[in-house]
């Protein structure tokens, strides 16, 4: 029903919506499958600090290891939610662009009482794609940060916050 109500509402007379959507759920799948690559990278530095012993086989940790910081291992994992959520600015311009081309309301969107029902339909979609882009980037921010900082052995970390912002 909300589905319904949100394209009658807030989506141009006519436009496609639902290949925006499926446009939408593929980016966000892509973008944060591109994100586990802080796990792998995570992975590469946490299996840094430790060493084979030769005669028993076991892993031993080094000693006066330090894992690279969490901005360093983070890296670029989390920009496939910017370039996602930059796309939806494409999106839009296209809303707008619509009005005047595909279904020639712009006319009709122009003299109806509510001055924004054209801003409104042409940005609500937008908008609430860049919020759930940002509030999954923060949220995989907070899940890679608390895997960073519980999963390192202690003695390991960078000392007073500079695990965060890349300063040891």
């Amino acid at each position: 029903m909300k589905k319904e109500r949100f394209e009658q509402n807030c989506i141009p007379p006519g436009f496609p919506f639902s290949s925006e959507l499926t446009y939408f759920t593929m980016g966000s799948l892509c973008a944060a499958l591109y994100s586990l690559r802080f796990v792998l990278d995570y992975w590469n530095a946490r299996c840094a600090l430790f060493r084979q012993n030769p005669l028993t086989g076991e892993w031993v940790l080094e000693e006066g290891a330090q894992i690279a910081s969490f901005s360093e291992i983070l890296g670029s994992a989390l920009n496939g939610f910017l370039i996602l959520a930059c796309s939806m600015l494409f999106f839009a311009a296209l809303h707008y662009q619509f009005h005047f081309r595909g279904s020639r309301s712009i006319y009709l969107m122009r003299r109806l009482p509510d001055r924004w029902e054209l801003h409104r339909r042409c940005l609500a979609g937008p908008v609430l794609g860049i919020l759930i882009c940002a509030v999954a980037a923060g949220m995989l921010f907070l899940l890679y940060f608390a895997v960073y900082r519980f999963a390192t052995p202690q003695e390991c970390l960078s000392p007073l916050g500079g695990e965060l912002y890349g300063r040891a």
